[in-house]
């Protein structure tokens, strides 16, 4: 199990999975009734991470976080105790409610046969000031390129798989990144070129990048969409602290953006996906 009390970094992860599940574009609401077992707790008074069963026509047995509509009914909840709820998915947006306790014996103790997939606190992770590793892509123009041929801009990556199907995880990296695209031009300073990489390499080959790409630009000058070897893309997610798991149709992820000076240096790490482009455009006038 988790601990009863889990940081926001160890959320976000999940929350990206979680956005992926949804079909982009998606705007009738889709409900679905879930149980498991309570995993731990979000900084916020109003997330609760859970080790669910399998979500029939969704998501595979996992353990992540959600937002409930009521934080009141968290209250009184600890680790391991059963409980049940309905998820709710509209447009863009996903969250629990109808949150309520269940018999101990109506789920396994571990639902979903394992509890946390990803990382320790202990796992080096890059910070500002470190220089980005030099890692080599293959990118959606079946080309090669390595992050130091980007030495000289400033670039803006973030991680994202194409099959993603929750609205407020890939599918929201990748529209914050087409509201910026016609604005950087204007931005002052190195140019700023955005990358997104995705972590899937088995099924994001370049033609299946280039028609993902079409989903959200015209314009692929300065805007790379890549993947690689899947040690090497797992090696440079895991330093910037971006990780996931996954079998043959979802992936269970968390989400991470970082911003990379013109010398190939970690200026700025946004963990999770409440940035905003604006945040993006404060970082880069600054």
């Amino acid at each position: 199990m988790l601990s009863g009390h889990v940081s926001s970094r160890r959320l976000y992860p999940a929350l990206i999975l979680l956005a992926a599940l949804f079909s982009y574009g998606c705007s009738s609401e889709s409900r679905y009734d879930v149980r498991g077992r309570v995993a731990g707790f979000g900084d916020d008074g109003r997330t609760l991470i859970v080790e669910h069963e399998e979500i029939p026509g969704l998501m595979p047995a996992m353990t992540m976080p959600f937002e409930a509509t009521d934080p009141a009914a968290l209250i009184g909840m600890e680790v391991g105790d059963a409980v049940g709820f309905e998820l709710v998915i509209d447009g863009n947006r996903s969250w629990i409610r109808n949150v309520a306790g269940l018999p101990d014996d109506a789920v396994a103790a571990h639902p979903a046969g394992a509890s946390d997939p990803f990382h320790t606190d202990s796992d080096p992770l890059l910070d500002r000031g470190d220089p980005i590793p030099d890692t080599e892509l293959v990118t959606h123009a079946d080309t090669t390129l390595r992050l130091s041929d980007l030495e000289g801009r400033r670039t803006l990556l973030t991680f994202i798989y194409v099959r993603c199907p929750i609205p407020d995880f890939c599918p929201l990296m990748s529209r914050h990144f087409a509201a910026l695209q016609p604005v950087l031009h204007a931005i002052e300073g190195a140019p700023v070129h955005l990358l997104s990489i995705s972590f899937d390499p088995a099924n994001d080959r370049p033609d299946v990048l280039r028609s993902y790409a079409e989903r959200y630009t015209d314009d692929l000058t300065n805007w790379t969409f890549a993947t690689g070897d899947p040690g090497t893309i797992r090696a440079l997610a895991e330093q910037l602290g971006m990780y996931y798991e996954g079998g043959t149709d979802q992936i269970f992820h968390n989400l991470v953006t970082v911003l990379v000076d013109e010398r190939g240096t970690v200026q700025r790490i946004w963990r999770g996906n409440d940035w905003t482009p604006e945040d993006v455009l404060t970082a880069l006038r600054q």
